[in-house]
Order: structure tokens, then C-alpha cells, then sequence
């Protein structure tokens, strides 16, 4: 049985350095080439219940340094409880230099809220380029400009890093949750330089306003209440000849509200895996082969250091798969100024691999709710 388990294992092993070593190389063939031409831009956020959130977002937005009669922002009310509304409505009474529209949504769709919020914005803009991002994000001046920048005519999507960095990270949860974070941007920009990225994430991302409609939006993704920004990404792979383009570049980092608890990160960490069997049948295969890797880490490591097996293997394969996936992080990380957070790298390795045994499992089992406290 232990034979058969570690003639897998190292299978998996060399496959897995495959991969990471290819990751590792796609950092550095991301294209350096520039777009020139300021396209109109409408940024397009769904908002609910974001009372506290909102005003810090559209001082950031009325801040950019992208021409002000190049891009408008369209805020999507998702039937607030609160007093996101009028903070809207007080925001735009004393600014008048930024064009901010308001939008308020009528009826909700419990199956995909987001999407239906977001739809809505979008039949609202009148901009080459959607930019979207979150309420409780805060971009920095130079985001609308730097996202744009990378829209050469072959480029239909652009995907940037959203770090948990409001406020910044004090404790060991907010570190692991920024490394979490980095490690999946990473993933995202070195698969990026290959010409196919792997994923994205909806606080950070761009695409033409003609690709959401080639595609024909979110209408074959609409049953999934998540996935406005990687199921996307994945229809377009799919249904499109558009390259994806992702930017490490500081000066577009969008830092977005920490989670305040591990309920949260727990139901949005559910949310996430719950994705894993409605990608295409290669990713699947892939996330597969990942996922067996890391059970069979997960069970032959205690096993051997129970005593039940003889042989040590299986720690020579943590050994390997630290030390590339730590070089590969680095090279990301030093490129986004973001080092800080690989101090805790060692310890956040150990946890790593019950994380990703569980949390893919119970993705397939366990109902989340969509915003908890």
C-alpha cells in the first residue's frame, strides 16, 4: 500500500515541479509592451451595505490622475440596508469634478447578486474600457492609468494584485492571509506570461466592453452566485482569441479591507472551492492532480512520523516543493514590493497543506454564506 502511495506521490512530485518551475518562467515573459491611447473608461462597483466603506473608494476614484473626461464611475446600489446611498448622494453634492452615477437596483437575485448588480452598471456604461472593483477597495492615483496602459490591441482582459491591506496586517491571521494572497496572484501573473491565465480576482480587473459582450456576459455563468471574475476569465479562454495580460506593477496594487474574522475567511475560502468542478476538464485535471499531491503529503508525512512507514520520502518532497514554491513567491513578491510577507513563509508552509486538503473537500459539501460577520 506505502509503495504504491510513493510511486504517486513522486509522480506528482516531478509534475508538480513542472508546473511551478513553468509559473516561475511566465513571471519574466509578461509583456513590457505599452498601450498609448487613453481609452474612456467606466468603472462599474456593486455595492451593498458598504456605509463605511464607500466615501474612502470615491475619494480614491476622484483622485486618479487619469484625465477626469476619460472615465466615469458608475456605483451600483444592491438594495442597501444601510446608509450607503446617502453617502453617495453626499459625496457627489460636494464634488462635482468626478462623474459619478449612481444606480440603485430594484429587485435582487439571491442565486448571483453580484453579477446581476454588476450587469446593471455595465448596460449603464458607455466606456471602451470596465474597470471594476470592490467598495471596500482603495486604489491608488495611478490604478485607471496603469490597468490601461496594458490594453494593446490584442489584450482583452487585465487583471491586477488586490492585497488584504486595510489597514495594514498587525497579526499572524492578517500575515497568513496576505501571504494566502500573494501566493495566488503569483499564480495568476505567472501563468499570465504564458498567454493563459489561470485566475483572477474581481477587485483588480479590466476588460473591454466588447469581449464582456462577446462573450455574452454573465448569462453562461449566471447560475454560480460567484465568478464574476475568473469563470469569466475562463469564457473567454474559451470563446474568444483575446489575450489576458496580468500587471505587476505597484502603482495598480488595489489594497482591499481585511477580513475581520476566520468566519469570514472561512465561508469565502468554501465560496471559493466551491468553483473547483465547473471549470474546463483540463483545470479540473489539473486542480486534481494538485489536490492528490497535497492529500498524499498530508497523510504519509504523519504516517512516517508515526512510524508507520519506513521510508522518509515524503519529507524530501515537502523539502522540494518548499523551496520552489518559496523562490517562485519571492521573484513575485520582490516585484510588487511585497517581500515583507515571505517572513512567514516556513510556518505558513506547514499549515499550507491540511488548508488546501480541507478547504478544497468541504468547497464541495459545505453551503457558505455569502457575507457573514
Amino acid at each position: 500500500m506505502f509503495s504504491i502511495a510513493y510511486i504517486v506521490l513522486f509522480l506528482l512530485t516531478g509534475f508538480y515541479i513542472i508546473c511551478i518551475t513553468v509559473l516561475l518562467l511566465g513571471l519574466f515573459r509578461i509583456p513590457e509592451k505599452r498601450n498609448l491611447v487613453q481609452y474612456s473608461v467606466s468603472v462599474v462597483v456593486a455595492a451593498r451595505n458598504e456605509q463605511d466603506n464607500i466615501l474612502p473608494l470615491l475619494q480614491a476614484l476622484a483622485d486618479q490622475t487619469y484625465p477626469a473626461e476619460k472615465y466615469k464611475v458608475i456605483i451600483v446600489d444592491d438594495m442597501s440596508e444601510d446608509k450607503t446611498v446617502l453617502n453617495v448622494q453626499t459625496f457627489l453634492e460636494k464634488n462635482k469634478t468626478i462623474n459619478i452615477k449612481l444606480i440603485q437596483t430594484t429587485t435582487r437575485n439571491v442565486q448571483s447578486p453580484k453579477k446581476q448588480a454588476l450587469e446593471l452598471g455595465i448596460q449603464h456604461a458607455d466606456g471602451e474600457i470596465l474597470l471594476l472593483t470592490d467598495a471596500d477597495c482603495v486604489p491608488p492615483t495611478g490604478w485607471i492609468g496603469g490597468m490601461v496602459s496594458r490594453f494593446t490591441p490584442d489584450v482583452g482582459l487585465v487583471a491586477g494584485y488586490s492585497p488584504y491591506e486595510i489597514p495594514k496586517p498587525d497579526g499572524f491571521f492578517s500575515w497568513l492571509l496576505a501571504l494566502d494572497t500573494l501566493s495566488l496572484a503569483s499564480v495568476a501573473a505567472g501563468s499570465s506570461g504564458w498567454g493563459k491565465m489561470a485566475t483572477c480576482n474581481g477587485r483588480n480587473l479590466a476588460y473591454r466592453k466588447k469581449v464582456f459582450r462577446q462573450v455574452d456576459g454573465f448569462s453562461n455563468i449566471r447560475q454560480f452566485i460567484s465568478g464574476d471574475d475568473d469563470l469569466l476569465l475562463q469564457q473567454i479562454h474559451k470563446h474568444t482569441d483575446w489575450k489576458t495580460c496580468y500587471v505587476i506593477d505597484p502603482a495598480t496594487v488595489v489594497p482591499t479591507l481585511r477580513l475581520k474574522s476566520f468566519k469570514q475567511f472561512f465561508h469565502q475560502r468554501i465560496r471559493h472551492a466551491s468553483k473547483g468542478l465547473v471549470y474546463t476538464k483540463k483545470k479540473i485535471i489539473f486542480l486534481s492532480a494538485i489536490y492528490l499531491f497535497n492529500l498524499l503529503l498530508f497523510l504519509l508525512i504523519p504516517a512516517e512520523l508515526l512510524g508507520f512507514s519506513g521510508n522518509h520520502s515524503a519529507f524530501l518532497c515537502l523539502l522540494f516543493k518548499s523551496m520552489l514554491e518559496f523562490i517562485f513567491m519571492y521573484v513575485f513578491a520582490i516585484q510588487i514590493k511585497r517581500g515583507k510577507y515571505l517572513m512567514i513563509f516556513p510556518l505558513a508552509e506547514i499549515l499550507h497543506i491540511p488548508y488546501v486538503v480541507v478547504f478544497a473537500a468541504l468547497g464541495q459539501f459545505v453551503q457558505f454564506k455569502w457575507k457573514t460577520k
